[in-house]
């Protein structure tokens, strides 16, 4: 056990010390020192042997019980400012100059306010035990005993000085640092988040057992994840089965359960001992009778972490307790906004695996029917006679069913490898494009556009599939036989008019317009507009040329 293990986060052990030491520093003083009176020099020996004896149980106190620990700052707080007082001008003379170590005990004292609770206890502290110290040396002055007033006006400008210092710092003073808890991503998140908790928490704090206690939101039962030293644990229970479970998750805590104590923080931040009323979970399973526990609330849920084992247990572990518990309770909401994009994810891929086989696959086999049924009844009517038609007719559907069989390929192997295409120019790909939907649909379909329009490949993609959907709804749901595509293209977007001489629709009504198309164009984050009547319907699309928010190439 190193010295950061026996001292990090454990003031109460660093004062109980520091206290000693000072003890110890002030006698060998005293005795070396050639100008102090000999009365003086017994008083002060007793005085200070009686403060270091004390100053030894303390350390004892420090080390075993952060209850007491924090039960007798206050009163030897008040012994500390006691013995600074009488110590300075019981080894002082008119000869001794810089053998007083006032300063030391006056920052002891400073200091030991600002660990045990803030800056405002420090600075109250000081300046009470400053205004004490001028008490004192006017009494001396007023007595005629031996007293250098110029010795004493520079000493009480130190002590100001050094008040002012100290209490800055403790303005300045800081919650602990923590490391980020990291969760490893090739397990499943829960399952990963609540043992990797765990364990950050009982790193830590040095805990040799600890358990997290996992409420989910909206489901019935919680999840517990127990750890003693390297064996794991875990199984799942009722809500009747967790003793206090509504009480306990509300505060960071000292504990200890066989005297029935806790130690918290108030409203003001500063640590407070009182009774343990509600009893804790699961301690019976930990094997531990005191140990700390932290709440931990997500938008998941909320739970609880209580570990064991701990060695030097003290009041500064309210504040590391919180800045690990708020850690926590981070990266659970972080994993679970992870969960909710991949679930977004997903349902965007599958809307947009169903947009794409509805406008490629599905159309085109529709379209393969469409021919193959005129032709059928062409041959029944009598209106196709010689079998050269027929073959004629039978080939291009031919043609056509395997154009869209290159084109599903392609789609496979863009799902097998989503790497961004590069620049395509747009013109020519919808030039292809309609005369397939040509070719499929027995409609005649022409491109106007001025000059070329470079996109990305996963743009110029979306484009066609806009296009073929049009002219399929065109020719099978309007019998339109002419189909227009006007492209333009502007800085930052290009536009598109798609106009044919079908039947037309409702425009007005939401259930007749193309759903499909509309789903695209909004995925897209671009513009629709549909204007249709008898004489036929117009498509006004108008696309942002960039990656919509929150999709990848």
């Amino acid at each position: 056990m190193n010295l950061q293990t026996l001292f990090e986060y454990r003031s109460g052990r660093v004062i109980a010390v520091f206290r000693v030491v000072l003890a110890l520093v002030f006698i060998g003083a005293l005795v070396i020192e050639p100008n102090s009176y000999s009365r003086n020099l017994t008083i002060s020996e007793y005085m200070l042997s009686g403060y270091l004896a004390l100053g030894a149980v303390m350390i004892v106190v420090a080390w075993r019980s952060w209850w007491f620990d924090q039960r007798l700052a206050l009163p030897m707080l008040a012994v500390d400012v006691v013995v600074f007082l009488v110590a300075v001008y019981l080894t002082e003379s008119s000869r001794a100059d810089f053998s007083s170590p006032f300063l030391a005990m006056f920052a002891l004292i400073v200091l030991s306010a600002t660990l045990r609770w803030d800056w405002r206890a420090a600075a109250r502290t000081g300046v009470v035990a400053t205004v004490l110290f001028v008490a004192v040396g006017a009494g001396m002055s007023l007595l005629d005993l031996p007293f250098d007033v110029f010795r004493f006006g520079r000493r009480m400008f130190y002590m100001l000085a050094l008040l002012l210092v100290l209490v800055w710092f403790g303005i300045q003073r800081r919650e602990p640092r923590v490391p980020p808890l990291a969760v490893p991503a090739d397990a499943g998140a829960g399952d990963a988040a609540l043992w990797a908790a765990l364990d950050y928490a009982m790193e830590l704090v040095g805990a040799g057992r600890g358990i997290v206690i996992w409420s989910p939101a909206e489901e019935p039962w919680i999840e517990l994840r127990l750890r003693i030293g390297a064996e794991r644990t875990m199984h799942r229970v009722g809500p009747d089965q967790v003793e206090a479970w509504d009480a306990a998750r509300r505060e960071v805590r000292l504990f200890d359960r066989d005297r029935r104590r806790k130690l918290i923080h108030d409203g003001d931040g500063q640590p407070r001992g009182l009774a343990l009323i509600s009893p804790l979970p699961f301690l019976d399973d930990l094997g531990i009778a005191e140990g700390l526990s932290l709440p931990i609330r997500a938008a998941s849920g909320e739970g609880l972490v209580l570990l064991g084992g701990i060695a030097g247990l003290g009041p500064d572990f309210l504040t590391l307790g919180k800045v690990v518990a708020r850690e926590i309770g981070a990266v659970l909401d972080r994993e679970a906004v992870a969960e909710l994009e991949r679930s977004a994810l997903v349902t965007r891929t599958r809307s947009a695996v169903a947009r794409d086989l509805h406008d490629s696959v599905a159309q085109s086999l529709a379209g393969a029917c469409f021919r193959l049924e005129a032709l059928r009844r062409g041959i029944e009517g009598g209106t196709i006679g010689d079998a050269a038609s027929v073959r004629a007719d039978i080939a291009s559907v031919r043609d056509a069913l395997r154009r869209e069989q290159g084109h599903v390929r392609s789609l496979i192997e863009t799902l097998r490898q989503p790497a961004q295409e590069p620049q395509r120019d747009l013109a020519a790909d919808l030039a292809a494009t309609l005369a397939d939907a040509s070719a499929h649909w027995g409609v005649a379909a022409q491109l106007t556009a001025a000059g070329s329009a470079s996109v990305p490949g996963w743009l110029s993609h979306e484009v066609q599939q806009l296009v073929r959907e049009a002219v399929a709804n065109a020719a099978r749901h309007g019998a339109a036989r002419e189909i227009t595509v006007a492209l333009a293209a502007y800085p930052g977007e290009i536009a598109l008019d798609v106009v044919d001489d079908g039947s037309g629709f409702d425009a007005d009504e939401r259930s007749q317009r193309p759903w499909s198309i509309s789903e695209r164009v909004a995925a897209l984050e671009g513009v629709l507009t549909v204007a249709s009547g008898p004489g036929g319907t117009r498509l006004a699309i108008t696309l942002p040329n960039r990656l919509p928010a929150g999709a990848s190439a």
